[in-house]
């Protein structure tokens, strides 16, 4: 297994754990200390996947506008689902990582 295979791999993993936590659309990681942790951890380990960093600032921008009334939770979390899946399937089409081109 190739570097780029390895990090491909680890990054679609790290992406569906945290995507295991958003799935209960009732439950608000607006103010989930734990996830938002783990979500720093993450574009820090992968600063140059711009996929990654990608969902890192939709997460932000959709937790303020569930904060400010604009989303509901539900619909927050939908979004960010349906950006996740597809950048998920990309990466797993294309089998590139982004983050290990030059």
């Amino acid at each position: 297994m190739t570097v780029r295979s390895f990090s491909l791999i680890l990054v679609l993993l790290l992406l569906l754990v945290l995507a295991s936590k958003s799935a209960v659309a009732t439950e608000n990681y607006c103010k989930d200390r734990e996830s938002w942790k783990e979500w720093e951890a993450l574009v820090e380990k992968y600063p140059n996947d711009l996929d990654v960093q990608a969902l890192h600032a939709l997460r932000i921008g959709l937790s303020v506008k569930v904060e400010r009334g604009d989303l509901t939770v539900e619909q927050a979390t939908l979004i960010f689902e349906r950006a996740r899946d597809a950048i998920i399937r990309k990466k797993a089409e294309t089998g590139k990582d982004e983050e290990l081109e030059f």
